[in-house]
């Protein structure tokens, strides 16, 4: 690996300087606001809505992917540790762009951001299969993929590698899927259960880290209330606009006090990390939706 991550092409700060489109501030408000929507918050937000106002299929479906995805590119990363561009190789703009936008103590290969968009938008693809959606779905991956290196917090070789990554774990993922669903009415639900709870968590005993503790304490917690709310809540999304409002509302309350607002309560370890976004998977799932239907918000599905 030395050899590649020593490979000017991939991982010097020239081509970033080359790529860069010196179009002036509106050109990088656009590129920020494009490179947003990789971020944790973002999903963060969409996936619930899409959860509780479109199609609990999807959102399992391509929500589940991103999770997966977000995992692989955590442990990846902490596997190479792999610098960023430094700006002070940068010419201006872009090292003014880097230092302003740049996670800090996060290593650069693969770019989680372009691993995340394919893990995302590509299940979302894949799944619905409308032709303008996935034309809409790759121009939103290769945009994300680009405003990093606009911004010159990613090399290009993190960049190809996240999206490289992406396209392999997203093919798994979509096989064990489509096994998952053949063979999961065979298996008793106390034992699928204890299986998204038991497997998160040994893999976060696996690779520690507080990034890793709320990737998988947020799946864990999907995962079970996906499975505890199908014939128990049977909650049925969409709805007339005001009542999708009190939903957006209500649910997105509940998450960022589970987010927020429970975090000064808990000691600051990776543990804790696990058990609140365990708990904030719970609510997208099961909590926020039983709510819904007991409290005719939402209807149940017949």
């Amino acid at each position: 690996m030395e050899e590649f991550f020593g490979n000017q092409l991939l991982f010097g700060e020239e081509i970033l300087n080359r790529l860069h489109i010196f179009a002036g501030p509106v050109l990088d408000r656009l590129m920020v606001a494009i490179t947003v929507m990789g971020n944790e918050i973002f999903y963060t937000l969409l996936i619930p809505l899409i959860y509780w106002c479109a199609s609990k299929r999807i959102a399992i479906l391509a929500g589940g992917s991103f999770l997966v995805g977000t995992m692989v590119n955590d442990a990846l990363k902490d596997v190479w540790m792999n610098p960023r561009p430094d700006p002070a190789n940068l010419v201006p703009n872009i090292n003014e762009l880097n230092e302003k936008y740049i996670p800090r103590n996060s290593p650069g290969f693969p770019s989680g951001h372009s691993q995340s968009a394919v893990a995302f938008w590509g299940a979302l693809a894949w799944y619905v299969g409308r032709a303008p959606l996935v034309a809409a779905c790759v121009i939103i991956i290769l945009l994300i993929a680009y405003s990093r290196l606009y911004l010159g917090v990613h090399f290009l070789g993190d960049v190809l590698g996240g999206l490289s990554l992406g396209v392999v774990a997203l093919a798994l993922y979509i096989v064990a899927v489509a096994w998952i669903r053949k063979k999961h009415e065979l298996i008793n639900r106390y034992a699928l259960i204890a299986a998204a709870l038991i497997v998160p968590y040994l893999l976060f005993k696996f690779l520690p880290g507080h990034e890793q503790a709320k990737t998988l304490g947020v799946l864990s917690g999907f995962l079970v209330g996906i499975i505890l709310e199908k014939g128990r809540v049977d909650f049925n999304p969409g709805g007339v606009p005001v009542k999708q409002l009190v939903m957006i509302l209500l649910g997105l309350a509940g998450l960022f006090i589970i987010k927020a607002g429970i975090k000064p309560l808990l000691p600051d370890v990776a543990a804790a990390d696990f058990l609140r976004y365990w708990l904030m998977g719970m609510w997208v799932t099961l909590v926020a939706p039983w709510i819904f239907v007991r409290f005719g918000i939402a209807r149940q599905e017949r």
